[in-house]
């Protein structure tokens, strides 16, 4: 990508450029008078330098209000927003053009789907300080009009009590593990809000390996576009009688038991299944991939077959016919390592019942 279309004035280009050379002092001068925002910001990035976290925080968790971040006027560069230093190209670059992950907006652990970058470099290859780093990645975010959002540290305790332990955490955060020591004014992780008119991106910068790399993230919020067809009656009722059971993928809210209106065409299908086949009963299987609290994804899991169930029978499907059973993550059927892995897991499946 070009500095042209990533950058829309000289100054910018002096915030988002993350060159392998030390910048000369005029440049120093302008970063730190870019970042040095308020006293506020300076002591939050302190606090969450240090995985103590702070025992005062309080454990209701206030929902972040997206409206408190101003719409940026400013003309955005193409995805993914922000370049990355120059000598880094064969680092690690996973890019999926629908996702989910999550991000930390106030005390708020919070999920966020769209278009998903996330790419890290070692800081030895460029020759950067942790300090150096995370201000060129503040000014070229804050440049843009984004907004630093969180308030509590991935690993303050009452966040981690509040949530599930602190690996389940990190796995939604997508990030490795978190460094032990780090200087004062350098966070192990920094969440960013930009409010485009017609769009929400989040950007964030973390530290993983005792601080040895970094990690950039973009999530541009968008719908899913439906790219796999759902399974007829008939295809179901064939798989049925060959193997016993079929896996369905209905699209849910998510990490909730909603159906969303597209994954209501598969539950139609199967009520057509049902009605066409008086004598078929089945039980209706939730599974999920291994991200996050195993015991949270196996509740998920069943709640989301008890709504298939309950979708069924207002269609006026018998309660009987059916039952339930939600297995979460235990009966993978592909690896969880990659996202095409866990998507294949995360199904609804129909078993039928003799």
């Amino acid at each position: 990508m070009s500095n042209a279309t990533k950058i829309t004035t000289a100054a910018l280009s002096a915030l988002i450029s993350l060159s392998a050379c030390k910048r000369d002092d005029a440049t120093t001068a302008e970063t730190t008078a870019a970042t040095t925002t308020s006293t506020a910001d300076s002591t939050r990035a302190r606090s969450q330098a240090t995985p103590i976290g702070n025992p005062a925080i309080s454990s209701a968790v206030t929902p972040f209000d997206l409206q408190s971040v101003p719409i940026t006027s400013t003309k955005l560069p193409a995805f993914p927003y922000v370049d990355r230093p120059a000598g880094t190209e064969g680092y690690h670059n996973e890019e999926q053009q629908f996702d989910q992950i999550y991000v930390i907006a106030g005390n708020e652990l919070r999920s966020v789907e769209g278009r998903y970058q996330q790419r890290w470099f070692p800081l030895s290859v460029v020759k950067m300080s942790l300090l150096e780093a995370y201000r060129n990645y503040d000014s070229a975010f804050r440049a843009l009009g984004a907004v630093r959002v969180d308030a509590v540290g991935p690993a303050d305790p009452v966040f981690v009590a509040r949530n599930g332990e602190t690996k389940s955490i990190l796995q939604r955060l997508r990030l490795p593990n978190l460094p032990a020591d780090l200087p004062g004014d350098v966070p192990v992780y920094a969440q960013y809000l930009l409010r485009a008119p017609d769009r929400n991106i989040w950007l964030s910068f973390s530290l993983f390996d005792d601080g040895l790399n970094v990690s950039v993230t973009t999530l541009e919020e968008k719908p899913m576009q439906q790219r796999v067809s759902f399974i007829k009656a008939d295809e179901m009722w064939n798989a049925l009688g060959k193997d016993g059971h079929v896996a369905l993928y209905i699209n849910f809210d998510t990490d909730k038991a909603g159906i969303r209106p597209d994954g209501r065409l598969a539950v139609d299908e199967i009520a057509k299944l049902l009605d066409k086949n008086p004598s078929l009963n089945l039980t209706i299987e939730g599974h999920t991939d291994n991200v996050g609290d195993p015991a949270h994804n196996k509740t998920l899991s069943q709640q989301r077959a008890d709504a298939v169930m309950g979708s069924l029978i207002a269609t006026g499907i018998a309660k009987e016919r059916l039952s339930t059973l939600g297995l979460g993550d235990t009966k993978p059927v592909a690896a969880n390592n990659d996202d095409t892995g866990r998507a294949k897991n995360r199904r609804v499946e129909l078993v039928k019942r003799t």
